[in-house]
């Protein structure tokens, strides 16, 4: 299996363990509260109201949700740069060729070809120099809920002869917009690494 790695900063971008049973209760409990701490310190000098158990509770949410079974991924990483908010996921998974239309695969990839846009999906070019060339794509979508935004990136990795893919998916498409080059600086301080240690 081919790991995704990355150097943004732990206290604002967790891994999130996808594969668990009831007998990993203990440990999904103090993962849970890990992260909920490292939020607390990290944002309790301007943070009015900050609640470890309030936190601790919304990653303990995000964990029981997963794995979904619409939502393939071998990796997730959580955004938790508001600590107001729910984390946001981040879906990370590789992807085998299927021939050698790399563009065409990397639009399939990104969902730059989905049906039933709101608006036309923005795509634009997005290379890695740490994976390879690729494309960043954001699809606007209505459901029974509303206006929702998928953010999906996709590089062709040459070394792996593979693709990797990273998504995620709001209702929150102003405060996805505002955070967009935040999202967009931690996709490119991602790797694959197929030798961890």
């Amino acid at each position: 299996m081919i790991f995704f790695e990355t150097e943004a900063d732990p206290t604002e971008w967790f891994l999130m363990p996808l594969h668990w049973t009831a007998l990993h209760e203990r440990e999904i409990d103090e993962w849970a509260a890990t992260c909920a701490e490292i939020m607390y310190r990290r944002h309790k000098k301007w943070w009015r109201n900050p609640d470890r158990e309030v936190l601790t509770h919304r990653f303990r949410q995000l964990i029981e949700a997963h794995p979904h079974p619409s939502i393939p991924a071998h990796q997730a990483f959580l955004y938790g740069g508001d600590p107001r908010r729910i984390p946001q996921p981040f879906y990370a998974l590789t992807v085998p060729t299927e021939g050698a239309d790399r563009e065409g695969e990397l639009r399939a990839i990104v969902q730059a070809s989905e049906e039933n846009p709101v608006r036309p999906p923005d795509v634009v070019p997005f290379d890695s120099n740490r994976i390879g060339p690729g494309l960043r794509c954001l699809r606007y979508f209505g459901d029974e809920e509303g206006l929702a935004v998928s953010l999906n990136y996709a590089w062709w990795s040459e070394d792996h002869q593979i693709y990797a893919s990273m998504r995620t998916v709001t209702m929150d498409v102003g405060w996805l917009a505002t955070n967009l080059d935040v999202f967009d600086d931690f996709a490119l301080s991602v790797w694959l690494n197929a030798d961890p240690e």
